[in-house]
C-alpha cells in the first residue's frame, strides 16, 4: 500500500463549504439513498417499544414515513439503488451475549455482540416485500459497517473490519478498525479482494462511505485524533492499493454547531439537555448522496460511546464537485 499526503510547497484551492443544518433526532448508523426520485434513509435501529429486536427500517425523508422492520439482528445498514430496486446491506451478529461495552468503565469486561462474519443483502421494489440473501461470509474477520457503489467495471463494497478473537492475529487489520474491499459484477455474487488491498492498517479507520466519480473511488472514514477525539477524513484511489489523502482534512469537525436542533424538529427535555450539554468529541458515520443538485450529508455527534444525535449538513453543489474539491 502506498499513501500520498502532499508535496513540499503544495498549493491548494479552497476547501468546500459544508453548511451544518442541525440535529434531527437521537441515533446514528444510516445511509441516504435516492430511490424512485425521492430521498430515503436506511437506518439501523436498536430494540424499542415498537420492535423488540435489533432491526433495519427505511425512512422517507420528506414524509417521515417508515417501512416495517426487517433484517432481524442485523446491524450497520447501508443502501444502494439501481433500476427500480433498492438494496440494503447489513452485517450480522457475532454472538448472543449482551452488549456491555456501554455499561462499564472496565474495558476488560466490555463485550460487543455486533460485528459478525456475514454481510446480508435485502432487496425490494416496493418497500414491502424484501428478498434476503447472504452475499459475504468471512470467518476470519469481524465485519461492521459497509458501503457499496458502482464503478467502471462492476460494484465495490468497503467493509469495516476488526480481528476475530478465535483466529490468529491478522497483520493486515493492523490498528482496528481497517477497511477491506469486495467486488461484484451483479450485486449478488461478491468476492473479497486480497488482504493487501486494505486501508489502512496504520491507523483507526472506521465506518466507510464509498463513492465513485470520474475515475476515482472516494472513501470517507472516521479517524481517531489525539485525546480521544474522532473526525472524518477523505481519501481516494484508482486501484485500492495506492491512496491519496485529501488536502482539506479533516473533512468535518465536531463543534457547538452540532448542538443546534434543525428548525422544525422537536426533542424531549431530556434529549434537549443532552444535545446542548453532552460531551461532544465526535463527528462520525458520515454518509452522503446527491439530491436535487446538492450534496446531502448525514453524520453523528456525541461521545462515541453513550449517546449520539443524527445530524444533517449540505454542500450547495453536486457530489462529484464536492468529492474532487478536497484534492485540489
Amino acid at each position: 500500500m502506498t499513501e500520498f499526503y502532499y508535496s513540499i510547497g503544495q498549493k491548494t484551492g479552497r476547501a468546500p463549504v459544508i453548511r451544518k443544518l442541525g440535529a434531527l433526532r437521537r441515533g446514528m448508523e444510516q445511509t441516504p439513498v435516492i430511490w424512485q426520485n425521492e430521498l430515503y434513509l436506511a437506518e439501523s435501529v436498536e430494540p424499542n417499544e415498537s420492535c423488540p429486536y435489533q432491526h433495519i427500517r427505511v425512512r422517507n425523508v420528506k414524509t417521515d414515513r417508515l417501512t416495517a422492520p426487517f433484517g432481524e439482528n442485523c446491524y450497520f445498514a447501508s443502501a444502494f439503488a439501481q433500476d427500480g430496486a433498492l438494496y440494503v446491506f447489513a452485517t450480522t451478529r457475532f454472538d448472543d451475549k449482551p452488549l456491555t461495552m456501554y455499561q462499564t468503565e472496565d474495558s476488560g469486561a466490555w463485550h460487543d455482540p455486533r460485528g459478525g462474519h456475514e454481510v446480508k443483502m435485502f432487496t425490494t421494489r416496493d418497500l414491502e416485500h424484501w428478498e434476503e440473501r447472504t452475499v459475504l461470509h468471512v470467518p476470519d474477520k469481524r465485519l461492521w459497517n459497509t458501503s457499496v457503489c458502482r464503478g467502471e467495471t462492476g460494484y465495490m463494497m468497503a467493509v469495516e473490519v476488526s480481528g476475530n478473537p478465535d483466529v490468529p492475529d491478522n497483520p493486515a487489520i493492523g490498528t482496528p478498525f481497517t477497511c477491506f474491499f469486495a467486488r461484484s459484477d451483479d450485486l449478488t455474487h461478491w468476492e473479497m479482494l486480497p488482504d493487501d488491498c486494505s486501508y489502512t492498517p496504520c491507523r483507526y479507520n472506521a465506518c466507510p462511505a464509498l463513492r465513485f466519480a470520474e475515475g476515482y473511488y472516494y472513501m470517507i472514514c472516521l479517524e481517531a485524533l489525539p485525546c480521544q477525539r474522532y473526525a472524518p477524513y477523505i481519501y481516494r484511489t484508482r486501484n485500492f492499493s495506492d491512496w491519496e489523502v485529501g488536502f482539506h482534512n479533516p473533512m468535518m469537525m465536531f463543534g457547538d454547531d452540532d448542538r443546534v436542533l434543525k428548525p422544525g424538529r422537536r426533542l424531549s427535555p431530556e434529549d434537549t439537555d443532552l444535545l446542548q450539554h453532552g460531551l461532544n468529541i465526535n463527528c462520525s458515520d458520515v454518509d452522503l448522496c446527491e439530491y436535487e443538485g446538492k450534496t446531502h450529508i448525514y453524520y453523528a455527534n456525541g461521545d462515541q460511546m453513550t449517546y449520539s444525535f443524527l445530524c444533517e449538513a449540505v454542500y450547495d453543489g453536486p457530489l462529484n464537485e464536492f468529492l474532487a474539491a478536497f484534492f485540489r
